[in-house]
């Protein structure tokens, strides 16, 4: 009785730790998205309009997942084009994840989200510099500026890798595979 008190306990203090980390980034207050695999925060001054003519998938990739988007609102169009994304990836990379569920947060700028990471983990933002995957949380973060296929590619092939893979690929594996996401979206515009 007692190692199952212990046990409920520590869960719940994870889970605890875990909304307080995240609730440090900002998005407390940010309009949300439910999707399938992926729930869509995005801060307050950020363009749904703005966003969508920035990021499109094309027909091939409709095509190639099996998917269509979604037209019939701005909301159900950015989380259409999500879910044929995530769909891609997991192609290119021949690693299916159907029970994924993970968040995108969308800073309205890039210093934002530099500044949030430079808080969070005192260091540069890695890669690019234009987005980064908090894998313990199952979050993508990136800017409105920077908001476009590729890149969420990139991301959204780590959220894939860390879905699947029981015990994560060295950093140098993930970021060869999730560039090679990013290369082959690239190359099929």
């Amino acid at each position: 009785m007692k190692m199952r008190f212990a046990a409920l306990v520590l869960v719940f203090s994870l889970r605890a730790a875990s909304v307080c980390a995240q609730s440090e980034d900002g998005f407390g207050d940010a309009s949300k998205i439910k999707g399938e695999h992926f729930t869509i925060y995005y801060k307050t001054g950020i363009d749904l309009k703005d966003l969508l003519a920035k990021f499109t998938v094309s027909h091939s990739d409709e095509l190639l997942s099996g998917q269509a988007v979604d037209k019939s609102s701005n909301e159900a169009t950015l989380s259409s084009m999500m879910e044929v994304l995530f769909a891609r990836a997991g192609d290119i990379l021949d690693l299916h994840v159907y029970s994924y569920q993970g968040s995108i947060k969308i800073f309205p700028t890039l210093k934002e989200l530099s500044d949030y990471y430079n808080k969070h983990y005192h260091a540069a933002l890695p890669g690019t510099g234009y987005s980064f995957y908090a894998e313990d949380d199952k979050i993508i973060y990136i800017s409105a500026e920077y908001f476009n296929r590729e890149i969420l590619g990139n991301e959204i092939g780590r959220a894939i890798m860390s879905g699947y893979f029981v015990v994560s690929p060295s950093a140098k594996i993930q970021e060869v595979l999730a560039g090679y996401v990013e290369y082959q979206l690239k190359k099929s515009e």
